[in-house]
């Protein structure tokens, strides 16, 4: 019998949140324990059951919640407060909460005390079926401060493992996304490795931005014209990923965005960066984690630095093409002032940008000029003494330049046959270069070997530091190697890429030779897939030089460019060699 005088009527509350928790501790478990609690309790006096279960009502199942979540964030705790607070009958509905251990209730210590303190401001116990723990009594309540404590520990240490395991394990290549991104597939030991059935949707993305310069949107359209699954449709018709849906749109419907992240993902050129998000929420990339294992790059480095170079060049030409009189300035973006530029500062030249003027307000026509963008003196503490010039007498020079440089496409053409000779050479250069990363991924291993035997005593902390030591310079050596390696691979690259470039465009460079080509647009993107920059120079001006408008003490007159083109090298000393354009022109 039972020294009680009354019935204690019992709530039950069961949580699982992983799968792994829901197979180990199900909630059918949890309430079979809890009622062997009552079970355990005996018989009043009069032979009932000293403790019962209030009613079915007041069973509170939280599924998929996770240990650490706040109690005003879990649905069936809410209803629990609920029913304590506005009982139907005025009086408490039950008198004690069951659980089955006390982390199905909380994992952090800082939980497990707002809920007991919200249980005794209504006059309600706590027991715990696996702890034995009872909150009516002071012992009881020791012992679960004590318990809380323990399991926060617990999972603390069990954080920090995990945190080190995973961190280890990307050092060793261990891609720990859910699927492979697009483009790659994992291998038994899930590190990455090219997938070409999405390889070369990847590697086209990339040709049809730098080389084509068709923009994200345009890619998408024709990658869904040519209907080519999306990333997470491939990942599951592929294997790649177990289940998933797409709800919203087409398997092979792309978005731009989704274009957009293709081309700025580093994964392409072997690197892959982690830890980019803290809270949930996104961080600057100068704190997201690179780990030191190289995976085989999908696609050249120089093709990606091309590719990040039209992005920013987008960004910053997006607002600054057009003006308000909606006129097209053909060098918008490419022209730098040296009159107002210190070397030895950090900053790049100031953009010269385009303006206009009405010179008829009858008919309302304009003339259009260049000047520098250090003009404004709300926006630079010194401002540009350099005069701007006619927008009209640049651009044809410019234009006329341009001609010249293709009036013999031919002789770039004919640089294409030189590159078959260098596919050999290309091949070698390849083998080692997988040959250096193959060695280089070994060394992260090749410490924890050297760390693991000074542990155990084989290795003397001398001998250990001087073993580590020799890694550390041979991961040196080899960086260099393969920065060497990859610089000469990109080299031919680069050479392939501007060549094939050369070739999407020549029809238009038939009809701009002979003056057939008027789309200002056109014209536009035919100067900037060619030319890099013009630098602008100035001299003082003098008595002699006619100035429109007042004349200053220190005005400064264009007299001199340099166009900087974006051809290789060699291409542009071989059109030189054969007079085909002169780079300096001193006649503006």
């Amino acid at each position: 019998m039972n020294n009680q005088t009354r019935q204690i009527r019992a709530a039950m509350y069961l949580r699982v949140s992983t799968e792994d928790q829901t197979e180990k501790y199900g909630l059918d478990l949890q309430q079979a324990a809890i009622e062997g609690i009552f079970t355990s309790k005996g018989q009043l006096e009069n032979g009932e059951q000293a403790m019962i279960l209030a009613g079915e009502q007041y069973i509170y199942k939280d599924e998929g919640i996770s240990g650490t979540t706040t109690l005003d964030e879990r649905p069936a705790f809410l209803r629990m407060k609920e029913d304590i607070e506005n009982p139907p009958d005025g009086a408490k509905p039950f008198d004690i909460v069951a659980v089955y251990r006390i982390d199905r209730f909380a994992r952090r210590l800082r939980i497990l005390l707002d809920v007991i303190d919200y249980f005794e401001q209504y006059d309600i116990q706590f027991i715990s079926a696996n702890e034995s723990i009872d909150t009516s009594t002071p012992f009881g309540k020791a012992m679960l401060g004590i318990i809380g404590v323990i399991a926060e520990l617990e999972i603390e240490t069990t954080k920090a493992r995990t945190q080190a395991g995973r961190k280890q394990a990307r050092n060793q290549g261990v891609y720990m996304g859910a699927h492979a991104p697009y483009g790659y597939k994992k291998n038994a030991t899930k590190q990455l490795i090219i997938f070409e059935e999405e390889a070369e949707i990847v590697r086209e993305i990339f040709d049809l931005f730098i080389i084509e310069k068709k923009n994200t949107q345009q890619i998408a359209d024709y990658l869904a014209s040519k209907k080519v699954l999306t990333p997470l449709p491939s990942a599951i018709f592929h294997g790649k990923r177990a289940k998933g849906n797409n709800k919203v749109n087409e398997p092979t419907f792309w978005r731009d965005g989704g274009v957009l992240d293709i081309i700025k993902d580093e994964v392409y050129i072997g690197l892959y960066y982690f830890n980019k998000s803290k809270n949930k929420k996104r961080i600057e990339k100068a704190e997201w984690e690179l780990s030191p294992y190289r995976h085989e790059p999908l696609i050249e480095r120089v093709t990606f630095e091309l590719a990040q170079r039209r992005i920013r060049e987008e960004v910053a030409l997006r607002n600054s093409v057009k003006t308000a009189d909606n006129h097209l300035y053909l060098l918008s973006g490419l022209l730098k002032c040296q009159a107002c530029y210190d070397p030895y500062s950090d900053r790049d030249p100031i953009n010269w940008s385009g303006t206009s003027k009405v010179i008829d307000k009858n008919s309302g026509k304009r003339a259009y000029y260049y000047h520098c963008g250090a003009k404004n003196a709300k926006k630079h503490s010194v401002v540009c003494s350099a005069i701007p010039f006619p927008a009209d007498e640049i651009e044809l020079f410019v234009t006329d330049f341009i001609k010249d440089l293709l009036s013999d496409p031919k002789s770039v053409y004919n640089h294409a046959s030189s590159l078959e000779s260098t596919k050999a050479s290309k091949k070698h250069l390849e083998r080692q270069m997988t040959h250096l990363i193959r060695e280089l991924n070994g060394i992260p291993e090749r410490r924890e070997a050297l760390k693991h035997q000074h542990e155990e005593g084989y290795l003397k902390t001398p001998e250990f530091d001087e073993r580590m030591e020799k890694a550390g310079k041979r991961e040196t050596e080899l960086n260099k190697e393969l920065a060497g390696i990859e610089y000469q691979i990109s080299e031919g690259k680069l050479s392939d890429i501007y060549t094939r470039t050369l070739k999407v465009f020549a029809k238009r460079y038939k009809a701009f030779l002979e003056g057939k080509m008027k789309d200002r647009q056109e014209i536009f993107e035919l100067i900037h897939i060619l030319v890099d920059r013009i630098n602008v120079y100035t001299r003082k001006a003098t008595k002699k030089d006619k100035v429109a408008g007042r004349k200053k003490d220190d005005q400064k007159i264009p007299y001199q460019i340099r166009i900087d083109l974006r051809l290789p090298q060699d291409i542009m000393v071989r059109l030189a060699k054969e007079g085909k354009f002169e780079v300096r022109n001193d006649n503006l």
